[in-house]
């Protein structure tokens, strides 16, 4: 019964971990965005307006405001499937540096192992 317990809970583990993942990566990239169309500006011999961009940067701050707000998100429901997982009396399982929020906030580790379990105690 528990090999089955952890075997329907896997996937969902897995899978918020690549959600807490891409959604650190749309905040990178939206960053990134930014600095290159401010860079664009202030390049030489290009003649864009001082304003070129700034209204696409305006959208680009509320993409990254809303996209920080649903990684809050994220890390809440990811706190509540450790509740879960510890009153199905299911192990923690961690990838690589990262592991199960604990008061609503991400973990980090010193390890360099991909997957690693931790028992609970």
């Amino acid at each position: 019964m528990l090999n089955q317990r952890i075997e329907a809970a896997r996937p969902i583990a897995e899978k918020i971990n690549e959600v807490e993942k891409s959604l650190n990566l749309a905040i990178l990239q939206i960053g990134e965005l930014m600095s290159g169309i401010a860079s664009a500006r202030l390049a030489p011999g290009t003649k864009f307006s001082l304003s070129a961009g700034v209204e696409a940067s305006d959208r680009l701050i509320e993409a990254a405001a809303a996209t920080a707000q649903s990684y809050r998100e994220i890390v809440a429901a990811h706190q509540h499937l450790v509740e879960d997982k510890d009153e199905a009396g299911l192990r923690t399982v961690n990838w690589g540096p990262v592991g199960c929020p604990e008061n609503g906030e991400l973990q980090t580790h010193d390890s360099t192992a991909h997957l690693q379990a931790v028992s609970n105690s």
